[in-house]
């Protein structure tokens, strides 16, 4: 479905941050945005739900993507963290341009939220990885920009993988060693680099094979637009990945469905996480 079905006209960061900001008197402590399946955090405390056609003037049309922003507190005391949640998100595939799949993140830095975690649910290239596990975004590779359009993919596979290891990275990764510590049902977490793909199709083989070359350990097709908007800002964003399957040579790819029956199961463990991390903040 293209951007111009929608009403977005004059729904720019600053329209839709006064939109939040009407609801909402607290600048939130974190975001967190949710990819494909994933549920967390579904038990803030006085949520407030808007909808993203009211915020931003356009839906998701991906199964897996809600489309709303939750806001609440994550316990109940009154100073406890205020968080907002954006279940689902917008992606080149589904025809829109770069400022419409930009939009929330612009908008979530114009109003002044701190911290952003992205969530993605991505193939796992790396065959030591397991369906269901949880890796935290250290590097990514960008084959999605529309730059390449005019530029081709010469120039993004002859690119080193671009860092964004940071502060927050550390911590998700800290945290997770001690969820791990106290309960050995918490899978160890992940680590490593994340490739960016324009999609809607899932990668073939030869493709697989490429980017195992160049050394990613995951791909999937958002979340490096959000890190590139959010870089040099002062919201600082970290990213992580949950591995719906793995491609390997004797096993049948999954599809759309098992990557949101993956996701589920994932977000049990992912719920825990972002309550530790947001308590810590």
């Amino acid at each position: 479905m293209k951007t111009e079905s929608w009403n977005i006209e004059g729904k720019s960061a600053a329209s839709a941050v006064g939109v939040l900001k009407a609801v909402c008197k607290r600048i939130p402590d974190a975001a967190v945005v949710l990819g494909s399946g994933v549920n967390v955090l579904m038990d803030l405390h006085d949520p407030v739900a808007l909808p993203f056609e009211e915020v931003f003037g356009i839906a998701p049309t991906i199964a897996g993507h809600a489309g709303s922003m939750v806001i609440g507190r994550l316990k109940e005391d009154k100073d406890s963290p205020l968080v907002a949640v954006l279940r689902g998100r917008f992606h080149l595939y589904e025809g829109h341009d770069w400022p419409v799949v930009t939009l929330p993140a612009r908008v979530l830095i114009e109003w002044g939220v701190p911290k952003l975690f992205l969530t993605n649910a991505a193939g796992g290239l790396n065959k030591t990885f397991h369906v269901g596990d949880l890796m935290v975004l250290t590097g990514y590779r960008d084959f999605l920009n529309p730059k390449l359009k005019e530029t081709g993919l010469v120039p993004a596979l002859m690119s080193e993988t671009e860092n964004c290891a940071n502060d927050l990275t550390a911590s998700l990764l800290e945290i997770g060693k001690k969820l791990t510590a106290a309960d050995k049902s918490f899978v160890p977490m992940q680590q490593g680099t994340y490739a960016a793909c324009l999609g809607p199709s899932y990668e073939t083989m030869a493709e697989i094979e490429m980017l195992r070359r160049l050394q990613a350990d995951a791909v999937g097709m958002s979340t490096v637009p959000e890190l590139l908007t959010t870089a040099g800002t002062h919201t600082q964003s970290a990213a992580i990945s949950v591995v719906t399957n793995v491609w390997k040579e004797d096993e049948p790819m999954g599809g759309h469905e098992e990557v949101l029956e993956a996701s589920k199961q994932a977000s049990l463990r992912l719920d825990k996480l972002f309550h530790a991390i947001l308590t810590a903040l």
